[in-house]
């Protein structure tokens, strides 16, 4: 994954000769094809031996008793969640936008995850009149679901622990804020939360936060976190789209709450 500054360089490149950004714009097309082959032939075996392991518990029901069974089935559940997060990283950047209400969207994503990690309720602020958006409706609810859960993840072990989720709009640049008030996270980690594969939680298969930033690069914006002792924040900030700026400032949601 590319950083901010060597994106920088490239569409300094880009601009210099057009025909490098459409010969990378293919390299991109071949890689996740690629990738997409491989995760293919790898989800074949796995669905197999996983039938092959369900077959063998209905048979032969004392095979739960055994110390290696739930560490065997524990692993291939992880190795199917791997290879789902390999396909939603893979084609994270690949969008299909249409013109919605981002703080309806945004409201919507709080009483889902409320409801989906009750008691813990996700919190909602508008800081400020929001435009409608276009963009990729899926994509930007998948990067924030991520977010939130990430946050959630952070917090399950506390008593006291809060979520909150808020919106504003600046200066043509929409940002989405998720904050949660888990423990801080180490500031040796902050460089690379966001690469691919390197996850710091138990368990974790380090796709969930590369997911996001692939998502807001794919909207030309960024992702980025800020984290204290008493609270962590992600920032997920994309642009408003050039040829829907009339049209997005013609539809703005000023009656939401």
């Amino acid at each position: 994954m590319l950083t901010r500054e060597e994106s920088g360089l490239l569409n300094d490149y880009f601009q210099k000769d057009p025909r490098l950004k459409v010969l990378f714009q293919r390299l991109e097309e071949e890689h996740r094809a690629e990738v997409s082959r491989i995760s293919h032939e790898i989800r074949n075996p796995v669905t197999l031996i996983n039938s092959y392991l369900q077959l063998t518990r209905s048979r032969y029901p004392q095979v739960e008793e055994f110390s290696t069974w739930k560490p065997l089935t524990e692993n291939m559940d992880f190795l199917k969640n791997l290879l789902e997060e390999l396909s939603r990283y893979n084609h994270a950047g690949s969008l299909h936008p249409e013109t919605f209400s981002l703080t309806a969207l945004l409201q919507d994503i709080c009483r889902d995850a409320s409801m989906a990690w009750a008691p813990l309720t996700v919190s909602f602020q508008k800081s400020t009149e929001v435009p409608m958006v276009f963009a990729d409706k899926t994509k930007l609810k998948e990067a924030v679901l991520n977010l939130i859960r990430n946050g959630a993840e952070a917090i399950r072990d506390q008593k006291d622990g809060r979520l909150a989720l808020s919106v504003s709009f600046q200066d043509g640049w929409f940002t989405i804020r998720v904050t949660n008030n888990g423990p801080q996270i180490d500031p040796e980690h902050l460089t690379d939360i966001f690469d691919p594969f390197i996850s710091f939680k138990k368990d974790g298969t380090g796709l969930g936060l590369p997911i996001v930033r692939s998502i807001a690069q794919a909207h030309g914006g960024t992702v980025s976190v800020t984290s204290t002792p008493e609270i962590t924040s992600f920032f997920l900030r994309f642009p408003m789209a050039a040829f829907a700026a009339e049209a997005a400032c013609a539809h703005a949601d000023t009656k939401e709450e």
